[in-house]
């Protein structure tokens, strides 16, 4: 595809993100991760090859380009209620909904609660269920204090995943990262997303969620992902007879970014099925 439009959604919170085919006969919009932003899809875009499809990628609320919240707000609820208030404001007919990790529970969150605004869902690599240690990680993050590196090159070298797992190209790290970091006044470097966000747990009945969505589901799992395990995905999908399960082989956490064709290709399949 060629190379997206920037736009803004005013309102609260005010919303960036970017859009691909605009003139496209179908829209996936799509949601991001903790930490990250809308610009992680671009290598997605760049291996999608169907012609007729629009793809709209959000900046959550406290990331990239979108304004932060205070008091902070970033339960699921919140990501769910911004995406329902986007897809009404854009006017978009009811779109196939897709989200990575934390954006896949805000997916879920959404598909539970506005099942009428839109066609399908897509939860990649989602935790079906956690445990009190990972929730008590989650909650540390919140805690970390922001690093400040003495300029964006040094800041780029030194980005890094989280896990950081899987056979991601140097160059496409180095793009997001790229996109992941804003200049201080003072002239250092630091992460674009409100650390607030980690909200120090999933905030979601996940699996009930699941099983209570009313429309087409597939719940995409990466072969090497320790977030969403064999067990919990097939137990997941048994839940709900519209739910699907597809499992990207050879691939971890950050599938989107180590093979955005494959990726791809399974969303692709799962919308022309629909």
């Amino acid at each position: 595809m060629t190379d997206p439009q920037s736009r803004f959604l005013d309102g609260t919170p005010r919303l960036h993100y970017l859009e691909w085919n605009p003139a496209g006969r179908d829209t996936l919009v799509l949601l991001h991760g903790n930490s990250a932003n809308a610009w992680w899809w671009q290598p997605f875009a760049d291996a999608i090859e169907n012609p007729h499809l629009r793809l709209i990628a959000i900046d959550q609320r406290g990331h990239g380009d979108s304004a932060w919240m205070r008091p902070p707000a970033y339960a699921p609820a919140d990501y769910a209620a911004d995406l329902a208030r986007f897809i009404t404001a854009a006017k978009l007919a009811r779109p196939i909904v897709a989200g990575h990790s934390m954006g896949g529970i805000a997916t879920l969150a959404f598909a539970a609660r506005f099942p009428d605004l839109a066609r399908a869902a897509v939860a990649i690599d989602v935790a079906v269920t956690s445990t009190y240690r990972r929730n008590r990680y989650l909650a540390r993050l919140k805690t970390l204090p922001s690093v400040a590196y003495p300029d964006l090159a040094t800041a780029v070298a030194r980005f890094r995943l989280m896990p950081d797992e899987g056979d991601i190209p140097p160059a496409t790290l180095s793009a997001i990262a790229a996109h992941s970091l804003i200049r201080m006044p003072d002239g250092r470097a630091t992460m674009k997303f409100d650390r607030e966000s980690f909200f120090g747990s999933d905030g979601l009945d996940v699996a009930a969620a699941i099983e209570r969505i009313a429309i087409p589901l597939m719940l995409v799992r990466a072969e090497h992902s320790r977030i969403l395990t064999a067990e919990a995905a097939e137990r997941a999908t048994a839940s709900n007879p519209r739910a699907r399960l597809t499992t990207i082989p050879a691939v971890h956490h950050h599938l989107l970014l180590e093979r955005p064709d494959l990726l791809a290709r399974a969303i692709a399949d799962f919308i022309s099925s629909l």
